[in-house]
């Protein structure tokens, strides 16, 4: 093994360089996180759901789907999934059926 401490002066190091300069950078990307998609003008044309829903929905999702467990994004699980999925954590979490579907609007049109 080689002791960077061995190197004499002047000596270069070129795998010790790219460590310092890929060091932060991989710490900055492991430090980001996932985040749920704003709804958007786009999104609500794409999905045929109203703006206004999708907001709700969204807001839903921030101040719920992460209280009890890291939040699931929109992505990470099948369309087929959320229907069994939402229904579920929205009776756990005490969300009303009308933010249950916003929640499961929004949801659905985050993944098109």
């Amino acid at each position: 093994m080689i002791d960077c401490r061995d190197a004499g002066p002047g000596v270069s190091l070129p795998i010790m360089k790219k460590a310092l300069v890929l060091l932060p950078c991989l710490l900055l990307a492991a430090c980001a996180t996932k985040t749920a998609p704003i709804p958007d003008a786009s999104m609500a044309t794409r999905s045929g759901v109203k703006y206004e829903t999708l907001q709700r929905g969204h807001a839903v999702f921030l101040a719920h789907c992460g209280r009890c467990h890291a939040p699931i994004l929109p992505a990470d699980i099948s369309k087929a999934d959320w229907h069994v999925v939402v229904p579920g954590m929205s009776w756990n979490a005490g969300i009303p059926a009308d933010d249950e579907a916003a929640l499961t609007a929004y949801i659905l049109a985050a993944k098109k």
